[in-house]
């Protein structure tokens, strides 16, 4: 369920404060845990005493999930992840956890584990990611305005769970659009999409989702670092035509600049990304509007 290569993909999101992107990839690797047990069915397997040895692995593999789940996203959701940590028998403050040695079997076998509890809410996925991206944008622009958070909560005085404070919460309130809201032909004029010809594309040492992609917009070859590499060979890139967003603030992963990001859909339930193309001729440069 687990490999490297996903590991690696959420330590260069961090490293970039890509919060959105990390929060993303472990929703993956929940979908992942979530699809294991429903092909192994360990509920069918706990009824045949025959197939106990079968029944303990599936339900180590599971626990086992949950812990690398926990330490991942323990930086985005701390409270909520201590508490499954301590569920699961392990000792010490998740915090001292290096996601970055992390290895697979690390819960010792025979671990005894308390009953599980809720830990937060049920939540929706576009309302915690519009919340994330808010944090985003926080950290990337400290000195922005934002307005004071409301202090108001739901009913019943909860706030839910992973609900930014502070400065985070007002720059929710300030940058986080409407769940269905209405945006101005001002606010899509904002963004400045080109037509792009790959030029040359490579695999950024390191990170195994990351494409350092060389892109003709026209009026100069642009170095934009793209996630990927899991979907495309280099060399099936080159000669493509893309849509690319041009004016986004440079940022930098595994060490290296992004100026710009290609435009792509995501397809299916692992999210496999479809670059935006186009079916007739069109020179570099060319705006998209």
């Amino acid at each position: 369920m687990f490999s490297q290569a996903s590991l690696q993909i959420i330590l260069a999101a961090y490293e970039a404060y890509g919060f959105a992107g990390v929060v993303e990839s472990i929703w993956g690797l929940v979908a992942s845990a979530d699809r294991y047990l429903a092909a192994q069915k360990p509920w069918t397997l706990a009824a045949d005493s025959s197939r106990r040895e079968e029944l303990e692995r599936v339900l180590y593999a599971a626990a086992e999930s949950l812990r690398f789940i926990a330490a991942l996203a323990h930086p985005v959701i701390p409270d909520a992840t201590q508490k499954i940590w301590e569920q699961l028998g392990q000792t010490g403050k998740l915090a001292d956890v290096r996601i970055d040695q992390l290895q697979w079997g690390g819960l010792q076998p025979g671990t005894r584990t308390s009953k599980p509890e809720a830990v937060f809410p049920r939540v929706e996925k576009k309302e915690t990611m519009e919340r994330i991206e808010a944090m985003e944008n926080e950290i990337r622009n400290p000195g922005a305005a934002a307005p004071a958070a409301s202090t108001s909560t739901p009913a019943g005085g909860a706030t839910p769970a992973g609900t930014p404070t502070g400065a985070a919460a007002g720059a929710a309130a300030a940058t986080a659009p409407v769940p269905g809201a209405k945006i101005t032909i001002d606010d899509f004029a904002k963004v400045e999409l080109r037509v792009g010809v790959v030029k040359s594309a490579e695999k950024v040492q390191g990170a195994d989702k990351l494409l350092k992609v060389m892109v003709d917009i026209g009026d100069e070859v642009r170095q934009v670092l793209a996630g990927i590499a899991l979907a495309y060979a280099p060399e099936q890139l080159v000669g493509r035509k893309v849509v690319v967003v041009t004016n986004l603030a440079p940022r930098k992963m595994r060490g290296q600049e992004s100026n710009g990001m290609l435009l792509a859909a995501s397809d299916g339930a692992d999210g496999k990304p479809v670059l935006v193309t186009f079916a007739e001729d069109i020179p570099a440069g060319a705006k998209v509007k």
